[in-house]
C-alpha cells in the first residue's frame, strides 16, 4: 500500500511514499537542504513576510520516483502559480521530473516555471526548461548559489513580484557577494597548517557546526587549520586563489567537504590539476544526506546521489575518501513551509579519526627516513604456501625485491641483514617462517600479540561488531587461533620494513558451517595482526602489493562505513598505498572507497599474439596443401585429406567443429572452420609474462605489448594494422573482419602486385599485416630506447611501407605511436616507483583514468596514477549500446539457427569492473534482449530515459532475462539497478501478445517475476571459491545450492534487497541460455576465479533446478566492432590451446620464478572449477596440460626448484579430477603424477627450496 504523507518525513517504512503538502501559490523544490534552512530562517524572522503561508518547500529527494512526481503535481501543484526548482545535477538525472514540470507549465499560461541549476556548468541545459527569461534565471540562480540571508531576501522579493505580475528588471538585482574564497576562523596556533575547504552556501545558511567541530578537533590534535569557504572549486579564479593562499601558507594537507571535483570527467586527464600544483594529499570528508539512525540501519551507507557527488566525482581530483563527518538532522518542522529543516550534525568520533589520519600524512612528510616504518602486505588465497603474494598480472614477490632495493637506496632503514636479491630468496625467507598454512604451524611467527594486549583493542569495539565476531569465532579467550603466547603475526622483517602475509579470512574445513556465509566476520587473528601494525609496530604507512587483498571485501556498508564495519575496524588511520593493475577500476575503487587507500596503478603484464605450436603450424601447412590439391586436381588430395582427418581427431579439434557439418559430412566446411579457427588462435592475445613494479619488460616483450595497444582503434585514430591496410589500398579491416572470410579477387591481385603475396582467407592476411605493423612499432621503439641498430629498417617490411620509417612528417596514426604511445609506455615503470615513493613521503599521488589499454584506452598511460573510474551519470553510453545490441541480437540469431525456435529465457551476470571499463555493455545487452532502447540527450549524450522497442521493429519475441549482479555492482551502480528495474516494469505494462512477451506471460499466470538478484547486504561473491578450494563437496548439486544461497537477494530498487529464494528458483527453472561476456583480452576466463563462480555457478544452479543443462554461451566483446558469441566449450578450448599449452606463455611464466609457477597452478584450478560447475571441459585438456607441463623436464624442474608447493598442488588437482571422474587418465599418467607428488613432498619436507 502507498502511504500519503502530508508533511515530508524520512521515517517511511513503505517502499514508496506519495507526498503532498497543503496547496500554496509558490512551491520551492531544491536539492540543497541549506536552501530550506535559509528560507525558514527568513520567514521565521519576518512574521509578516509577503510569502508567509504562500510558499512550500521540499527537498527533491522526496520526488525521485515517477509516481511521486505525478502525485505531487496533481495535488500540491495543481493550484500553484510558481514552481521553483534548484537542482544539483544534470537534466538526465531527473528527466521525468523536468518533463512533467514542463507539461505543468503549459497547462496554464499564467503559471511560472523557474528552473535554476545549482552549478554554473549546467545553467544552459537546465535553466532553459523554465519559462522566465534566461538572464533573470541566471541572476536568481546566482543569488541561491552564493546564498546567505541577504540574497535569500532578494530572491523572495523577486518571487513575490512575479507572483503579483510585477515587472522584474534583472539588471537591477543586487547580489551580496562574499570573498570567494573566504578565510574564516584563522588563528596563529602551533602545528602544521592544514587546508580546510567548505561551501560558502553552508556558511551563508548559518549552518557552521560541522566546520567548527572540524577546526576544534584539528587544533586538539596539534594541527593548524586554514579554513576557506568557496562557492565552487570548478571556478578557475577560485582555484587560482585557493592555490595561491595555500602555497603561501605552506599547508601540508587539504581537507574538503565539497562535492563534485575541480574538473569534469572529459577534462580530468588533460594537464595538471590544482592539487598537482599543490602536491599534498587531498582528503574528502563525507557528509550524509541521511539522518544518522537511517544511515546506521542501511547496508548501503551513502545514498546514490551522495555516492556520485561526494565519492565518485571527487575521485577525479585524486581525493582520498574517508569517513562521514556529519549527518543530516531535523532541527525544525516548519509549519509554514510544511517541510523539515535540516542542519548538518557533526560526528565527532569520525572527525577525530579523520584528524588522526591527516596527522599521519603530515608526520610522514617531516619524519626522518631512517625512522619511517613501512608495512608491506601480501595476499594469500587460497591458503596454500604455493599461492602467497597474489597480485593480478603482477610479479608481487619480485616487485617487493625492487621496492626493498629502492627503499635502501633512498635511505630507509632495512636493518643490518642483507636484503633478498631475487624473489626466490624473498619467498624462501617468508615460507621458512610462519605462514597461513597449517603445515607451518610449528614455525615461529614474526611476533605475537598477547591476549591481554588484544583485549584492550577488543574493548574499543562496538557491541554490534563484537556480536558478529563472537557469532563465528567465539570470544577472544576461546578463539581457535589463539596460541599460548597470543595471536601470531606472520611475516618477516628488515629493520623498519615488515612484510606480512594477510591472515586467512577463516574459510577452512574447520568451520564448515560458515563456509557459505557471505558476511563472515574476520577471525580474531586477522584483526589482531592489523592491531599489531598500528599499535605495536607503529607503522607510518601501509602498502598492499598487488590486486587484491581481502580487507576491502570484509562485511560492512558499501560506502560511508561505520566503526562496526570491518574494513574500517581493521584498517588503521595511516596512509595506505595499493599498487593495482590499471585495467581494474572496479576492485580498485572498492579499495579506495572502503579502506581509504590510494591506488598506484601499474601496467598490464606483457601481452602478445599467441602464435601456433609446431603441431598446429604443421596442421595449418597441411590445410594449405589440401587446398592446393583441390586446385590442381591432384591425386594427393585423398592422402592429404586422410592425414587431416587423422590430425583433427588426434589434436581433439573434432569437439569444436559444427555438429551439423559433421552430420552432413560437409568436408570443405569442416576444413574452412578449422582454418579460420587456427587463424583466430594464432592472433589471440595472451599474457607472456608478469609485470614487475618499476621494471621495464624485455625489448621483445615491450615491442609486443606496444603492438597490442597500437592495434586497437581509438576514438579519433585507426589501429596501426587498419591504417597500414588502408595505406596499401587493401579493403580488409584487420581489427573487425572475420578471419574465415574469403579475400576478394581485387584484394588478392593487389597483394600479389605488392610483393608476390597471395592469401586464401582474411585470417592469413591479418597475420601478415600484423607482422608488418610489428616491424613498424619495433623500429620506433628501438629508436626510443636508443638501440645501436636504430636506423636499420626491418628486412620483412615491404617497400611500400618503408617510407613510414624515413625522416619527415608522419601520418597521425604513426606519429601518435612514436610521440605519445611509446613514451607513455616507457615512462610507466619509473612513474610507478616515483608515485609509490610520493605516497611513502606523505605527498600527493596524481589521479588519472583507468581502463584497458588494448581496447583503445591509451589515455590510461602512463601508469603510476591514483586512478578513478567512471561517471555514474553517463551510463550506459551510446557506444555501449551499439556493442551490447549487436551482441544480444547475434545470440538471438545463433539460438534460432541452432534450435529452430526463438530464445525466451536467458540468465546473465553483470560485474562492476567491466561496467566501469566498457560503459555498461552488459546492461545494454540486457536491455536489448528485453526490447528496450535507451534514450540520450542530444546535447550532453547523457541517458535521460528508456523506451520500448515495438515488436514490429524488434523483429522477434522479447527475451525474459534474469540478472545476477555482483556485490560490487550493487555498491557501485545503484542507478543502474534502478534502470534495469524500470526496464522490467515497462515490459510488464505493455499490451501485446503473451507468446511474444514471456515476462508478461509469467506475470499474467501469477508466477514470480523477480529478475534482479545478487549477494546479501554487505556480502560479496558466491561462496564457490572456498568450497572448491577446500574440496568439501561431493555432487554438483552442492555447488549449485551454494550459488543459490549466495544469490537469493532480490533487488527491486537501489535500497535494501529482500530475501527471495523461491523467486530466484522459479526464475532459473525456465532458463534456456546462460551468458557471460568479457570485454577485453588482457586476461581470459582461466585467469580469475570470478568467471567460474558466476558463469559456472549460474549454469550449475539452472541445471539443478530445471534438470536440464542450459546452453552456456560466452561473449567476447573485446573488440567493439566485432563482438563474438560462442559456446563455453569453444572458449575453453581456445584458452587452453592459445595459452595453457603455449610454450610462449609457459616460458614467460618461468621468467618469474615462484609467482610464475603460482600462475600455472591458478589456471589449472580455474579450469577444474569450470569443469566442476559446468562439465564443459573436454577430458583431453587435462591430459594435454599434464603432458605439456609435467612431461617436460625443463618445466617440471622449474616447478621443483621455484615452487614445489605448486607442483604438489597441481599433482593433487589432477588426481582430484581423476577421482571425481572428470578426467580419464591412463594408469601410466596416474603413476607419473603420483611420483611427482612424492618428489614435491620430499622437496618440501627436506626444506630443499
Amino acid at each position: 500500500m502507498h502511504r500519503i504523507a502530508n508533511l515530508p518525513s524520512e521515517e517511511s517504512t513503505e517502499n514508496l511514499a506519495l507526498l503532498e503538502q497543503p496547496q500554496a501559490p509558490v512551491l520551492f523544490l531544491t536539492s540543497a537542504a541549506s536552501d530550506i534552512s535559509t528560507l525558514s530562517y527568513i520567514l521565521n524572522e519576518n512574521k509578516n513576510h509577503a510569502l508567509k503561508d504562500k510558499i512550500r518547500a521540499l527537498k527533491i529527494d522526496f520526488l525521485l520516483h515517477n509516481a511521486q512526481v505525478d502525485h505531487y503535481l496533481t495535488t500540491t501543484g495543481s493550484k500553484a502559480q510558481i514552481i521553483v526548482v534548484r537542482y544539483l545535477g544534470r537534466r538526465s538525472d531527473w528527466s521525468y521530473g523536468f518533463e512533467q514540470l514542463y507539461y505543468w507549465s503549459k497547462e496554464d499560461k499564467n503559471r511560472h516555471l523557474i528552473i535554476l541549476s545549482g552549478v554554473e556548468e549546467q545553467e544552459t541545459e537546465l535553466n532553459s526548461i523554465g519559462n522566465i527569461t534566461f538572464p533573470l534565471s541566471l541572476k536568481l540562480g546566482k543569488l541561491l548559489r552564493i546564498g546567505g540571508f541577504s540574497n535569500m531576501k532578494t530572491f523572495l522579493a523577486i518571487i513575490s513580484k512575479i507572483l503579483t505580475c510585477e515587472i522584474v528588471n534583472f539588471k537591477n538585482i543586487k547580489i551580496a557577494n562574499i570573498d570567494d574564497p573566504c578565510r574564516w576562523e584563522w588563528t596563529d596556533v602551533k602545528g602544521p597548517k592544514i587546508g580546510l575547504i567548505l561551501y560558502s552556501s553552508i556558511l551563508n545558511s548559518g549552518d557552521s557546526n560541522l566546520a567548527i567541530s572540524i577546526i576544534k578537533i584539528l587544533r586538539q590534535k596539534g594541527l593548524n587549520p586554514r579554513p576557506l569557504w568557496v562557492s565552487s572549486l570548478k571556478k578557475k579564479h577560485v582555484q587560482s586563489k585557493v592555490l595561491d593562499i595555500y602555497k603561501e601558507e605552506n599547508v601540508r594537507c587539504v581537507l574538503t567537504t565539497t562535492s563534485f571535483a575541480s574538473v569534469n570527467f572529459d577534462q580530468a586527464s588533460e594537464g595538471k590539476q590544482i592539487w598537482d600544483l599543490l602536491g599534498v594529499p587531498v582528503i574528502q570528508i563525507l557528509s550524509s544526506n541521511k539522518q544518522k539512525k537511517e544511515w546506521k540501519d542501511s547496508s548501503r551507507g551513502l545514498d546514490p546521489l551522495d555516492l556520485s557527488l561526494q565519492v565518485v566525482m571527487p575521485e577525479l581530483d585524486g581525493r582520498i575518501t574517508t569517513k562521514i563527518g556529519g549527518f543530516k538532522k531535523v532541527v525544525e518542522q516548519n509549519l509554514n513551509l510544511y517541510s523539515p529543516v535540516y542542519r548538518i550534525n557533526p560526528d565527532k568520533e569520525n572527525i577525530k579519526w579523520i584528524a588522526d589520519y591527516t596527522k599521519s600524512w603530515v608526520s610522514l612528510q617531516k619524519k626522518d627516513k631512517q625512522e619511517v616504518k613501512i608495512i608491506i602486505n601480501l595476499s594469500n588465497y587460497p591458503i596454500k604456501d604455493g599461492r602467497i603474494a597474489n597480485g593480478v598480472g603482477l610479479d608481487s614477490p619480485e616487485s617487493i625485491v625492487v621496492l626493498l632495493e629502492q627503499l635502501k637506496l633512498n635511505g630507509y632503514y632495512l636493518g643490518n641483514k642483507p636484503i633478498p636479491s631475487n624473489s626466490k630468496q624473498l619467498m624462501k625467507l617468508i615460507i621458512n617462517g610462519r605462514t597461513n598454512s597449517l603445515e607451518s604451524s610449528n614455525n615461529e611467527p614474526l611476533e605475537y600479540i598477547s591476549l591481554d594486549q588484544y583485549l584492550k583493542f577488543w574493548s574499543t569495539f562496538s557491541l554490534t561488531a563484537k556480536q558478529k565476531i563472537k557469532l563465528n569465532w567465539n570470544k577472544p579467550s576461546l578463539s581457535i587461533d589463539l596460541e599460548k603466547k597470543g595471536f601470531p603475526v606472520n611475516g618477516i622483517r628488515f629493520g623498519n620494513i615488515a612484510i606480512l602475509i594477510q591472515p586467512s579470512r577463516g574459510y577452512t574445513e574447520d568451520n564448515i558451517n560458515d563456509i557459505h556465509s557471505p558476511t563472515l566476520a574476520p577471525p580474531h587473528r586477522y584483526i589482531a595482526q592489523y592491531f599489531w601494525i598500528y599499535k605495536f609496530f607503529k607503522a607510518d604507512v601501509m602498502i598492499h602489493m598487488g590486486k587484491h587483498g581481502t580487507a576491502e571485501w570484509l562485511p560492512g556498508k558499501s560506502v560511508g562505513l561505520s566503526s562496526s564495519c570491518f574494513p574500517q575496524l581493521v584498517i588503521p588511520p595511516i596512509p595506505y598505498l595499493y599498487p593495482f593493475i590499471v585495467n581494474d577500476p572496479g576492485e580498485g575503487s572498492q579499495a579506495k572507497r572502503r579502506t581509504h587507500s590510494i591506488i598506484v596503478d601499474h601496467l598490464t603484464p606483457p601481452l602478445a599474439r599467441a602464435g601456433l605450436s609446431q603441431q598446429l603450424i604443421d596442421l595449418e601447412n597441411l590445410l594449405d596443401e589440401y587446398y592446393e590439391t583441390l586446385l590442381l586436381d591432384s591425386d594427393r588430395n585423398k592422402i592429404v585429406k586422410e592425414k587431416l582427418d587423422s590430425i583433427i581427431i588426434k589434436e581433439n579439434f573434432d569437439s569444436i567443429i559444427s555438429t551439423k557439418d559433421k552430420l552432413n559430412n560437409k568436408v570443405d566446411s569442416i576444413y574452412e572452420n578449422l582454418d579460420s579457427y587456427l587463424c583466430e588462435l594464432k592472433e589471440s592475445q595472451i599474457r607472456t609474462g608478469l609485470h614487475i613494479l618499476g621494471r621495464m619488460p624485455s625489448d621483445s616483450k615491450l615491442g609486443e605489448l606496444t603492438l597490442a595497444i597500437a592495434m586497437a582503434p581509438t576514438f579519433n585514430t585507426s589501429g596501426i594494422s587498419q591504417y597500414l591496410s588502408r595505406l596499401l589500398n587493401i579493403n580488409i579491416d584487420p581489427w573487425a573482419d572475420n578471419e574465415g572470410d574469403s579475400i576478394s579477387e581485387v584484394d588478392n591481385n593487389r597483394l600479389f602486385d605488392l610483393n608476390q603475396l597471395k592469401f586464401r582467407i582474411k585470417g592469413d592476411y591479418i597475420t601478415w599485416i600484423n607482422n608488418q605493423a610489428q616491424s613498424v612499432v619495433s623500429y620506433y621503439l628501438r629508436k626510443a630506447l636508443n638501440k645501436r641498430d636504430i636506423n636499420c629498417i626491418p628486412n620483412n617490411l615491404i617497400n611500400e611501407l618503408r617510407p613510414l620509417l624515413l625522416p619527415g612528417p608522419l601520418p597521425l596514426e604513426i606519429y601518435k605511436i612514436k610521440e605519445s604511445l611509446i613514451p607513455s609506455i616507457l615512462k610507466s615503470p619509473s612513474n610507478e616507483i616515483k608515485s609509490l615513493f610520493k605516497g611513502i613521503n606523505g605527498l600527493r599521488v596524481s589521479s588519472g583514468p583507468s581502463g584497458s589499454p588494448t581496447r583503445g584506452n591509451v589515455e590510461v598511460l602512463p601508469t603510476g596514477k591514483n586512478f578513478y573510474s567512471v561517471d555514474l551519470r553517463c551510463l550506459p553510453t551510446q557506444s555501449a549500446w551499439d556493442l551490447g545490441r549487436k551482441s544480444a541480437e547475434q545470440l538471438c540469431e545463433i539460438y534460432l539457427l541452432e534450435k529452430g525456435i526463438h530464445m525466451s529465457n536467458l540468465a546473465m551476470s553483470v560485474w562492476a569492473t567491466s561496467t566501469m571499463r566498457n560503459g555498461g555493455e552488459d546492461i545494454c545487452q540486457f536491455l536489448s534482449f528485453l526490447g528496450i532502447r535507451p534514450v540520450w540527450d542530444n546535447n550532453t549524450k547523457k541517458l535521460i530515459d528508456l523506451e520500448v522497442i515495438p515488436l514490429q521493429i524488434l523483429g522477434r519475441p522479447r527475451v525474459d532475462v534474469t540478472l545476477r549482479i555482483s556485490g560490487l555492482f550493487r555498491d557501485a551502480f545503484p542507478n543502474l539497478i534502478e534502470l534495469v528495474n524500470k526496464a522490467l516494469d515497462m515490459i510488464l505494462n505493455i499490451d501485446e501478445p503473451l507468446e511474444l512477451n514471456p515476462l508478461l506471460k509469467s506475470s499474467k499466470n501469477g508466477e514470480y517475476i523477480s529478475r534482479i538478484f545478487g549477494s546479501s547486504p554487505e556480502g560479496y561473491g558466491t561462496g564457490l571459491q572456498e568450497l572448491i578450494n577446500i574440496g568439501i563437496w561431493e555432487e554438483t548439486s552442492e555447488l549449485a545450492n551454494c550459488y543459490l544461497k549466495s544469490s537469493q537477494w532480490e533487488y527491486t530498487n537501489s535500497k535494501e534487497p529482500t530475501l527471495n529464494l523461491n523467486g530466484l528458483k522459479e526464475s532459473l527453472k525456465k532458463i534456456q541460455v546462460v551468458l557471460h561476456s568479457q570485454d577485453n583480452r588482457e586476461h581470459d576466463l582461466l585467469d580469475s576465479d570470478d568467471y567460474y563462480q558466476f558463469h559456472g555457478g549460474l549454469s550449475a544452479a539452472v541445471k539443478e533446478l530445471s534438470g536440464i543443462c542450459p546452453d552456456i554461451y560466452f561473449g567476447d566483446n573485446s573488440r567493439k566492432n566485432k563482438p563474438r558469441i560462442h559456446k563455453l566449450e569453444k572458449e575453453i578450448d581456445k584458452v587452453v590451446r592459445s595459452r595453457l599449452l603455449n610454450n610462449k606463455w609457459i616460458e614467460g611464466m618461468k621468467e618469474h620464478g615462484y609467482k610464475g609457477a603460482f600462475e600455472l597452478s591458478a589456471s589449472l584450478d580455474y579450469l577444474f572449477a569450470y569443469d566442476a560447475t559446468t562439465g564443459s571441459v573436454p577430458k583431453w585438456c587435462y591430459s594435454s596440460i599434464r603432458e605439456q607441463w609435467l612431461d617436460n623436464d625443463s618445466t617440471k624442474n622449474f616447478l621443483i626448484e621455484q615452487n614445489p608447493w605448486v607442483l604438489r598442488d597441481i599433482s593433487e588437482r589432477f588426481l582430484e579430477a581423476y577421482n571425481r571422474k572428470m578426467w580419464s587418465a591412463s594408469k601410466s599418467e596416474l603413476n607419473k603424477i603420483k611420483r611427482l607428488l612424492l618428489e614435491a613432498e620430499k622437496t618440501i619436507e627436506e626444506s630443499n627450496y
